[in-house]
């Protein structure tokens, strides 16, 4: 080996060595105020027993949930009695976990309520990021009018990574206004655009406008990558789910029953809702099932659903035998559950190699590189000429990055005798983390059926 040649290897053990030492640094100071997070009660009665973590006893205890949320440090749990808190809460730290005893409100035991005075701009209204709401009743019964004479929402998310988890929401009925279960949305927080938010099993009913509403208006009031999924959205005069030129939100393992219209997504050019999946969800009993208003030709990606009869949903040309709800144009809702749908959402597995020839996987978070993807061939499965390139996202969560390209000449990468497939992801639009460990690329076949491959990433700064 020549001396350029050890100078080389001595300069790139000497930057690997560096990015793990920040990465190091990175994972210590997280670890800091989680090491120090405290356990805050609240009981409207003033008293509970803290250090036998139950209601039942006579330490002094803070009788609101915004008291407790003034007093929190960064990090901190919030644990909540049952009973009937009056108040408006507004959530600006991160890292608070905000929850009922029991963790559910959707279980027989007794509910924590939670009554807002004002709804405006919500009930519960979540600043910060990496936070969870979990196991609260929230009622709307303001009164109204006045001086409530304006848009309700019972919980809006402005941050990112947050967490809204079992949770029961209870509208307050047809009032005349465009009101919200969940809206999503960002605005003047951060950078504007919400982003990894997680809504989960909550129910929701009685709301006039949205039950759910993934919503952007513009680049920098925003909301992209959310989960919503194994909710029960029933029996709200307006919509259940609503996605609203927010691209990249997965919407799963929902019931949605008795709804106006249980589904809608709207796009246009100037914030195209690229990316959206609605899987697995069973939909029945809706005056209308899915409609599609999209402007700028985006077609709503339905497949695998259970539409409450084994002949699918209803429409007027595409499926005239269907004995489901109904559902508009610009819907690709072919093939349908036949059942309600099981544990695994049908999905083909596929073997992934991110940077082929690379061990480990490294990424800088936000450099502007190309990624190289390679899909790789299984029984049965050639990827060159069974994959529908479009189709493909990349990213910690799978819908982050569209793809730019994809290689077919490249050969065999696994020496398994079938030829792979390469693509390439722009890693700036990928949204990776040092927190992340694993990529994960989603798309579908070219007979539309979805497609998933995992493998872990090391990311540093």
């Amino acid at each position: 080996m020549g001396l350029e040649d050890h100078l080389m290897l001595r300069t790139i053990a000497s930057i690997l060595i560096l990015a793990f030492a920040a990465f190091l640094l990175l994972q210590l100071g997280s670890m800091g105020p989680s090491a120090r997070s405290r356990k805050l009660w609240v009981d409207e009665d003033g008293n509970a027993g803290i250090a036998s973590e139950s209601c039942d006893g006579t330490d002094p205890v803070y009788l609101s949930i915004q008291a407790a949320i003034d007093a929190a440090e960064d990090g901190d749990e919030i644990m909540v009695c049952p009973g009937i808190y009056i108040e408006q809460i507004t959530i600006r730290r991160n890292r608070l976990t905000i929850r009922s005893i029991d963790r559910s409100a959707v279980d027989p035991s007794a509910d924590t309520i939670l009554r807002p005075e004002e709804l405006a701009p919500a009930g519960v209204w979540i600043v910060g990021d990496d936070n969870t709401l979990e196991g609260f009743v929230i009622e709307d019964k303001a009164l109204t009018p006045p001086p409530h004479h304006h848009p309700h929402s019972l919980i809006l998310v402005q941050g990112d990574r947050n967490t809204i988890r079992a949770n029961r929401l209870i509208g307050r009925g047809n009032a005349g206004q465009v009101d919200s279960g969940i809206l999503v949305h960002g605005g003047d927080v951060g950078n504007g655009v919400a982003e990894h938010n997680q809504i989960m099993e909550n129910e929701i009913l009685n709301v006039s406008g949205h039950g759910i509403w993934i919503l952007s208006v513009g680049l920098n009031r925003a909301a992209y990558w959310t989960v919503v999924a194994r909710n029960q959205v029933h029996d709200n005069p307006g919509r259940g789910i609503t996605v609203e030129r927010s691209p990249y939100t997965q919407v799963e393992y929902n019931m949605l029953a008795r709804n106006d219209l249980a589904l809608s997504l709207h796009s246009d050019a100037s914030l195209p809702a690229a990316g959206n999946s609605f899987r697995c969800n069973q939909i029945f009993g809706n005056a209308w099932g899915a409609r599609n208003t999209s402007a700028d030709g985006t077609v709503m990606d339905l497949r695998f659903n259970w539409w409450g009869n084994p002949a699918g949903p209803a429409h007027e040309i595409r499926n005239l035998s269907g004995a489901g709800d109904r559902v508009g144009d610009n819907i690709d809702f072919a093939p349908w559950l036949t059942d309600p749908p099981g544990p695994v959402c049908p999905l083909i597995r596929i073997r992934i190699d991110i940077q082929p020839g690379e061990t480990p996987n490294s990424i800088r978070s936000g450099r502007r590189v190309v990624l190289p993807v390679a899909i790789l061939s299984g029984p049965n499965f050639m990827p060159a000429v069974e994959i529908d390139r479009n189709s493909l996202t990349f990213g910690p969560s799978g819908g982050e990055a569209p793809v730019v390209s994809c290689q077919s000449t490249v050969g065999d990468l696994d020496g398994d005798g079938v030829a792979d497939l390469l693509c390439y992801f722009h890693g700036e639009h990928t949204g990776f983390r040092p927190e992340h460990q694993e990529g994960i690329l989603r798309g579908r076949t070219i007979h539309g059926v979805p497609v998933e491959g995992r493998d872990a990433v090391q990311v540093s700064p």
